[in-house]
């Protein structure tokens, strides 16, 4: 999404990068609560229950968000719409896309309405499994950001609604790198450091006793590392119209994931970790430099051991800044008996100003008022968040690139993240991306017939 149209929406012309979203995907690992209810198997909707009961219509919303993400908003809608009711039915979020795949492609009517992560919209979209949304799309016009409405569109229709999107920070342990005698990176949001100067740093670090100089919060995983090619020149990782050709083999892949290779192979990024552990080691004082999204700032303040600073994301030596973006929006199944009553709720959460704040939770909301409260508030709670809130508007107006548009997504971003751990764990990464490239490839066959 375009930063500078965001920054025009949000109230002034910010001359800065893009945040990213969520899609950011920020990082959402969904727990079941006891007051939600949980799908526990594929023929949940069998029943002959069409959702109405004595006047009043019940929506099911399937979802992958933290419990209690959607209680505020759903509240306060349906205090305002007494005859609707909110029912959510929550999944793990990797069980998500197969659940709700599995359930409309039998055309089971009990999802009225579901998340649906971005970059698969294209997927879900040309599949049959997402009503048009076009009607809402002109109530949003000067709204919600033009661009989180285009990166919800697949063939010119609107098939989901933006809710949130997401960014990137560079986090740093002060204390570890002044006992480095490393100076902190600067938070003036058009000034990053570059990959390579964090690395060196980084290492100082360490040899002043840092367990480890750098982790990304979602190593090894597309949403995060995309941006790394895109500040090397080179690209999304695929080409032609409808983006159905692979393109990881260029110059700008090779030189970024070398790099990423190198970091572990010297050491300097620890290996043998999945992304649910990652915040953990910033956060127990062992890390100079964390890559991760805005939300990751809650787990720190919580745990209380690290004393850090944010800074922008780096950027490659010669490169331009990169940043991932991106996350939820909400879409309603064709196969709904609750069309209308579905998007007045969607309406409400995402383009009405008071549901979009009430849906935004620690993310960042795409409505251009909820948006600008959301950097209000962060803004209040210190020096730091204010920081971080200049970063955050910054990037988003001005650096953030959205994960591509194509039906093939999910095959892309599946073979590139088994190549990204490769990487890390030792494969050379001209000879892994040129595996990876014929992996897509062949993949990708199946939508050009």
């Amino acid at each position: 999404m375009s930063a500078r149209t965001f920054g025009r929406l949000s109230g002034k012309l910010v001359m800065r990068r893009d945040r990213a979203p969520a899609k950011f995907r920020g990082r959402r690992f969904a727990l079941v609560a006891a007051s939600v209810t949980v799908l526990v198997a594929a023929g949940c909707g069998g029943s002959d229950d069409d959702g109405s009961s004595g006047g009043t219509t019940t929506l099911t919303f399937v979802n992958a968000q933290d419990p209690g993400t959607f209680d505020k908003v759903i509240a306060s809608f349906e205090a305002a719409n007494p005859t609707i009711k909110i029912k959510q039915q929550a999944v793990p979020f990797d069980d998500l896309n197969t659940t709700v795949q599995s359930r409309l492609g039998s055309k089971d009517p009990s999802i009225d309405l579901y998340d649906v992560d971005e970059p698969r919209l294209a997927a879900f979209a040309a599949r049959g499994f997402l009503e048009p949304l076009d009607d809402l799309r002109q109530q949003a016009e000067g709204k919600i950001d033009p661009n989180a409405l285009k990166i919800t569109t697949y063939n010119d229709k609107q098939y989901a609604m933006p809710r949130w999107t997401s960014s990137q920070l560079l986090y740093f342990n002060k204390d570890l790198l002044a006992k480095a005698k490393v100076p902190a990176p600067s938070s003036d949001p058009a000034s990053p450091m570059t990959w390579e100067d964090v690395t060196a740093a980084a290492k100082k670090a360490q040899a002043a006793g840092a367990k480890n100089g750098l982790i990304w919060d979602q190593v090894d995983r597309y949403y995060q590392l995309q941006p790394l090619a895109e500040s090397a020149g080179g690209g999304p990782g695929l080409k032609g119209d409808k983006l159905l050709e692979a393109d990881v083999t260029n110059a700008g892949w090779t030189r970024a994931f070398t790099w990423y290779h190198s970091v572990f192979q010297e050491g300097v990024a620890p290996r043998g970790i999945n992304p649910e552990q990652t915040p953990s080691l910033f956060a127990n004082g062992e890390t100079a430099f964390f890559a991760g999204g805005p939300w990751n700032s809650a787990a720190f303040d919580k745990d209380k051991t690290v004393d850090y600073g944010v800074a922008p994301a780096p950027a490659f030596a010669g490169g331009r800044p990169a940043t991932s973006t991106d996350s939820w929006s909400t879409g309603i199944s064709p196969f709904s008996k609750h069309k209308d009553a579905a998007k007045k709720f969607i309406s409400y959460m995402t383009i009405d100003p008071t549901g979009a704040t009430e849906t935004t939770s620690n993310n960042i909301p795409v409505q251009k008022d909820a948006f600008r409260t959301y950097l209000d508030t962060l803004s209040a709670k210190g020096e730091r968040y204010k920081q971080m809130a200049d970063i955050i508007e910054y990037a988003l107006a001005n650096t953030s690139v959205s994960r591509p548009v194509t039906v093939g997504y999910v095959d892309v971003e599946s073979t590139m993240n088994k190549a990204f751990a490769d990487i890390r764990n030792g494969t050379a990464a001209p000879d892994r991306l040129a595996q990876a490239n014929d992996e897509i490839n062949r993949a990708l066959e199946k939508y050009s017939r």
